[in-house]
């Protein structure tokens, strides 16, 4: 392996896309810590969540599992726990012997609030830099509060 094969990152696009991530990451670090100690929650749990906090009915687990971004196993896990917490409520369904039926209990729905407001006031009070993306060539906006404007 040489040592004078240097690769620089030249272009504006991915640089910006480095520096949005960095602070994605940052961001989901500390709303992970502050969860975790203020309503003993994680960024996952909150996702699932967040999914079924709309909802006053009883939802098909698999419907969930496609809604968020964990699999099927990381799902089914999370859900135990939170049946363990007394957070969600699961039953068999009805209609499919293999299937489950899941829906956040009035304790999970006042922790989803709680953690919502706490997750709230991390993004209040973060210094978000603004990143600006360099201007499309095709003509498409160049940052994303233009392409809200737009789109």
């Amino acid at each position: 392996m040489s040592s004078g094969n240097v690769v620089k990152v030249s272009d504006d696009l991915v640089i910006s896309w480095l520096a949005m991530m960095r602070v994605c990451n940052r961001l989901t670090q500390t709303i992970e810590r502050e969860l975790a100690r203020e309503h003993q929650l994680c960024v996952s749990a909150y996702e699932l969540m967040s999914a079924l906090a709309p909802r006053t009915g009883w939802t098909r687990l698999s419907d969930l599992t496609e809604q968020v971004s964990r699999s099927q196993p990381q799902v089914s896990r999370l859900i135990a726990q939170m049946v363990a917490a007394g957070v969600v409520q699961r039953t068999a369904s009805p209609d499919d012997g293999r299937g489950s039926l899941v829906r956040l209990t009035e304790a999970g729905r006042d922790l989803y609030a709680s953690a919502t407001a706490t997750i709230e006031r991390i993004l209040r009070n973060a210094a978000l830099p603004a990143v600006r993306f360099p201007p499309d060539p095709a003509g498409a906006p160049a940052d994303a509060e233009a392409a809200h404007a737009t789109g």
